[in-house]
């Protein structure tokens, strides 16, 4: 009789199991959509108010957009140059304000190169607004590579959001920024 119930008991043990990873497969089958990451579109809609500023509004916000790049790319976007002008445009006007250009890339490629990507396209920028009539000791151009992304989302958004140079316009002295 022991031995029936045991029977019993262990043959409704392994239906249950059974239900259960049946269960879990089928929820594996389930489509669903990737989240995605909403610093994306909250960076995305930043970018879009700050680009609308007026110069007067940029000087006393000392907020900048950033500018995104295409994948592999050193060379500015063509949607950029009306804000490096505006930028310009600034920093001649107000010559106690200083610049401080970040490169950041995605995730894609090896640490060297895409320290090397940053630069490059941080020196870009200051190339054109030195060509522009603003001291070149007045800008400071820095590299993070991948080492500072906004989104972990690897997605090609993602990426996009993290390709960019980030501007930090500011009226303290050299020596207190760095």
């Amino acid at each position: 009789m022991k031995l029936l119930k045991f029977g019993w008991l262990a043959v409704a043990l392994l239906c249950l199991a059974a239900c259960a990873s049946n269960q879990s497969n089928e929820d594996a089958n389930i489509p669903r959509t990737p989240q995605r990451d909403p610093i994306i579109d909250q960076e995305a809609k930043k970018n879009a108010k700050l680009f609308k500023q007026t110069e007067q509004e940029m000087a006393e916000s000392l907020q900048v957009p950033d500018i995104t790049y295409q994948f592999d790319s050193i060379r500015p976007p063509d949607y950029s140059y009306e804000l490096l002008d505006k930028l310009a445009n600034i920093l001649k006007s107000h010559p106690s304000m200083k610049l401080v250009i970040e490169g950041n890339t995605d995730i894609v490629g090896d640490r060297d190169y895409n320290y090397w990507l940053g630069a490059s396209r941080a020196a870009a920028m200051k190339s054109y607004l030195v060509s522009r009539g603003v001291l070149a000791d007045r800008i400071r151009i820095h590299s993070y590579g991948f080492d500072r992304p906004l989104t972990l989302d690897t997605s090609e958004e993602g990426r996009w959001t993290n390709r960019r140079v980030h501007f930090v316009l500011t009226k303290r002295t050299w020596e207190s920024v760095y």
